[in-house]
């Protein structure tokens, strides 16, 4: 896992340090980091779900991170692969529907993966948590959230 993980965040380092155009491509160098925490049993019927639903998990991450950037990394220049994929404003709807089909994929994914009593937890982020952040981002409310430091430490 520490060897996928610096493969990963080397190549991402360097997509981004070439300003990347391609949103996907970013997109998936992360996801793969993230899929590459699945544990290996041995078992494809157990290991290909963890796996997927990691994988779509980072995919997820990262779009939602940047979408949440968009307007930020705008103002300092910085890099964001959906402005040089759709322009400084970004694409709402195009962005909404690739995140909900990431998040689909996890979702069936993740009806293949036996999480025991933790199904309920895996099921309201999956269900609840994942579409209220999404929703959050694009509303313009997480940022509010995070100004009031509800999630992280006080400091």
């Amino acid at each position: 896992f520490d060897g996928a993980v610096r493969t990963c965040l080397e190549e991402l380092n360097t997509l981004e340090g070439e300003k990347c155009p391609s949103m996907d491509r970013t997109a998936d160098t992360f996801a793969s980091l993230l899929q590459a925490a699945a544990p290996s049993t041995g078992d494809p019927l157990r290991d290909r779900p963890l796996e997927e639903l990691l994988y779509h998990l980072g995919r997820w991450i990262y779009l939602i991170d940047a979408q949440d950037d968009l307007e930020e990394d705008a103002r300092t220049g910085s890099y964001n692969p959906i402005a040089l994929r759709f322009g400084p404003e970004g694409d709402r709807e195009a962005m909404e529907r690739t995140l909900d089909h990431s998040r689909n994929l996890m979702c069936s994914a993740a009806q293949l993966v036996d999480f025991g009593c933790r199904w309920p937890a895996v099921e309201n982020i999956l269900y609840w948590g994942m579409p209220l952040v999404q929703r959050s981002v694009f509303d313009g409310s997480w940022k509010e959230i995070q100004k009031q430091k509800i999630w992280r430490r006080n400091t």
